[in-house]
């Protein structure tokens, strides 16, 4: 083109298309395209980071459950299924707690130890003599409701706490459960195993401690006890 000659930008349009390489794609194209790609990535990782946060889940879930069985454990007697001695411990003291802040009335303290077990123990044997303790574990569960405790200390010594009630109340389900343990009998291979249980209780209140609480029920189940071989 001259300079004389008059110019056309449709003509200069036309030449840039024509100079363009054949099928190269228009710059709106690869924006959309890297757009894509950047999208796919950022989903992929979303995926995985999801997947691995419910895997941790799932662990943490799992740690969590053992957890749970093993305070289970530490606080369970094993044979009876009752709260052990630190187990009921932990629940007196939570009793005691709830009692000072005034959410419950009070509760009962009731140590029981079984009469006549150990002659029968060495007479009949060990299975026998965990008969009887499975037996006994079974009429306190009966006996109690759910927001009461049981427990099993050891050898042929129980302890319940009759929580959120009076006292006074309270003793009168302590007489029944004398009465049950007093009446039991065991059928152990054809004969008839007899057995009774002396029972010492000691009122919770708003100023009472764990240790001071056991000692006085303790002091009362001796003299139960003594009591009880006194009239034989």
């Amino acid at each position: 083109m001259t300079k004389n000659q008059p110019h056309h930008p449709h003509e200069t349009a036309s030449k840039e298309r024509a100079a363009s390489p054949a099928g190269a794609p228009s710059a709106p194209d690869d924006n959309l395209l890297t757009a894509w790609r950047t999208q796919s990535t950022t989903v992929a990782l979303l995926k995985d980071a999801y997947d691995q946060i419910e895997a941790a889940e799932r662990r943490i879930a799992e740690y969590e459950s053992r957890i749970r069985q093993l305070e289970d454990l530490a606080s369970t007697d094993p044979m009876t299924g009752l709260m052990n001695r630190r187990g009921f411990e932990k629940f007196v003291e939570h009793e005691m707690a709830r009692i000072r802040r005034l959410h419950s009335p009070g509760a009962l303290f009731v140590l029981i130890d079984l009469d006549k077990f150990k002659p029968l123990n060495d007479l009949y044997g060990h299975q026998a003599g965990d008969a009887c303790l499975r037996l006994v574990a079974d009429q306190l569960i009966k006996s109690i409701r759910v927001v009461d405790g049981a427990a099993r200390f050891g050898g042929d010594e129980f302890a319940l706490l009759l929580t959120q009630t009076d006292p006074e109340k309270a003793q009168v389900r302590v007489n029944q459960v004398r009465d049950t343990l007093n009446n039991l009998t065991l059928i152990w291979e054809g004969d008839e195993l007899h057995f009774g249980a002396s029972i010492g209780c000691e009122a919770v209140g708003a100023d009472s401690t764990y240790a001071k609480t056991y000692q006085a029920a303790d002091r009362a189940l001796y003299a139960d006890k003594k009591a009880r071989r006194a009239k034989r």
